[in-house]
Formats: C-alpha cells, structure tokens, sequence
C-alpha cells in the first residue's frame, strides 16, 4: 500500500524524516565514538585502565549504539507499515467544547496520546499511538475503517459512512471541509476517496 500519487510531497516527507533519523543516528554514533578516540589521543601517558581501550572501548561503542536506537527510535524502520483495518478500541480525550459544561463531563481524562487498537484486513492486532489533537474525538470512532502509511503518524478515515472531516497525515489538523493544502503544515491532504484508486 502506497500514498497517492497526487500527494507526492508526503512520499518525499517520509524520505526525508527517514533520511534526517538515519544521519542523526549515525552523527551520534561517531560523536561518542570519536569523543573516546580524542580522550584517548589527549591522555597517551594514562594507564590503560584509565583510557577507553579494549572492553572498555566495545562497552562505549555499545552504549552508543543502544542510545542512538532510542534516541532516533531506529527501530521505525523494521516495525512501521502501511496498512488498513478497523478500529476496535480508541484512548481519545473529549475536549472541552464537547460538552456543554466542561466541568461537568465526567468522562473527560486528559491524554497527551492518542491510542488506537486496529484490526487489520489479515486479522492482526496493531495499535497505533500519537499526539491528541482537538477533534480527534470527532473523527476517530470504534467501526471505523482507516488507512496508516508507514512514516506518516496520523492514520486517515476511510469510512464511507463516517461524515467526520478530514485530518492532515503529516500534523494532525483536523478540519471540516476538504481543502487540497493543509492550512497549518502546507502538505497535501489526503483524500480518503483516492484511496480506493490505489
């Protein structure tokens, strides 16, 4: 599964962050590493066991490598995928405009996440994770049917049934009408309709 061909740009936005993640984790990798080369380079006349050499050096090279892979989240690159299927359970906050009192909605429970449960068309369980966005509420139900493309965090409603607005792959925004241009990011909006053409 593939992003439209009309929304090139989000094609090139994945390449880009994938490409910027891989440089950043390995400039931290050779960062620390040449970090302990010069320690060593400045301090010829220390003991051995006062300089990064041997297990100490492998140890460092280990270390750095474990932190760039949470750093950068390396592992993006082997456990994200496209796919498409059904929401099962969601952890989305109601905001406040949702009620007419906003003291008084008892089911409110503030997230910084939003986290959905998905069945995919093969049967699997994945679960999807991202920052709350207002609307989200709106536009994410149990039933509903979507689409995540690998590199992309916000998944898109693809429910013909669901008249719930549109949101932007790329940030979030969530909007009424369908608009080509995102108006917050200025990336192209992802029609759920192209998505039957694919």
């Amino acid at each position: 599964m593939k992003i439209p061909k009309k929304n090139r740009d989000l094609t090139r936005c994945v390449r880009r962050r994938d490409l910027l993640r891989l440089i950043g984790f390995l400039l931290w990798v050779a960062l620390l590493v040449c970090g302990a080369l010069f320690y060593n380079h400045e301090h010829q006349t220390y003991p051995d066991y006062r300089r990064m050499v041997g297990w100490r050096m492998a140890v460092w090279v280990i270390a750095a490598l474990f932190s760039g892979v949470l750093i950068f989240r390396i592992w993006k690159f082997f456990t994200d995928h496209s796919f498409s299927g059904t929401i099962v359970d969601t952890g989305i906050s109601r905001s406040w405009g949702a009620s007419d009192d906003p003291g008084g909605a008892a089911n409110y429970d503030f997230r910084l996440k939003t986290s959905l449960k998905v069945r995919t068309e093969k049967g699997d369980l994945c679960h999807i994770r991202f920052e709350q966005k207002p609307g989200f509420y709106l536009y994410y139900h149990e039933g509903n049917r979507i689409t995540h493309f690998r590199g992309l965090p916000y998944p898109i409603n693809t429910d013909p049934t669901a008249s719930n607005g549109y949101v932007c792959a790329v940030c979030g925004h969530h909007s009424k009408d369908y608009t080509d241009i995102c108006p917050t990011c200025r990336h192209t909006l992802i029609d759920p309709a192209e998505l039957g053409k694919n």
